[in-house]
């Protein structure tokens, strides 16, 4: 899967949140997720511009837990972060992120740790993020099965960011990981 995405800082959660809610957009989770960044001792997945993780998520509704792995490739566009994205589900996270450790690689400090309330309007998600540590994110994200789909769904989230007051411009390539490494 093509994972189509853009990152945008907020100020204003709310006021995001309900101009998406009028504009047709369902609000359809709040959950926490904490990200472990891995990578090996020489640093080559940062280095090629890719991501290994391992995400623990606990629903702030149900107090439902799950945890996943996952790879996204290089960035395939100056402009966004839209990737290459692998990901599965795994029965435990501390299991998983041992398992990593065992075999060479090394997590990356600091953890990432975000509130996140979902919403979904068709095939666009919506994602308003608190980043701890950072403060808050839209994520506008469609998935792509293929290469020549790409651009219209980057046409999809463009029209939406329009809708907004935002553009293509305003939004930003860097991960949650390397804004929080760069405060330190």
């Amino acid at each position: 899967m093509i994972e189509v995405e853009v990152k945008l800082p907020v100020a204003d959660l709310n006021l995001i949140k309900g101009k998406l809610l009028q504009a047709g957009f369902k609000e359809t989770s709040f959950i926490e997720e904490r990200d472990t960044y891995f990578d090996n001792q020489r640093g080559d997945i940062r280095a090629n511009g890719e991501a290994l993780r391992v995400r623990e998520t606990k629903d702030h509704l149900t107090g439902k837990s799950w945890a996943q792995i996952n790879f996204k490739g290089k960035k395939l566009d100056a402009r966004t972060m839209t990737r290459e994205e692998l990901e599965t589900g795994v029965e435990n996270g501390a299991v998983c992120r041992k398992i990593l450790q065992a075999i060479g690689y090394m997590p990356a400090e600091p953890e990432v740790i975000k509130d996140r309330t979902m919403l979904q309007k068709e095939s666009v998600t919506a994602c308003l993020d608190k980043v701890h540590g950072l403060g808050g994110f839209l994520e506008l994200e469609i998935l792509a099965d293929s290469e020549e789909k790409k651009d219209a769904a980057l046409g999809k989230i463009e029209d939406i960011l329009n809708s907004l007051g935002y553009q293509i411009s305003n939004t930003v390539r860097m991960s949650y990981l390397s804004m929080l490494q760069d405060r330190k």
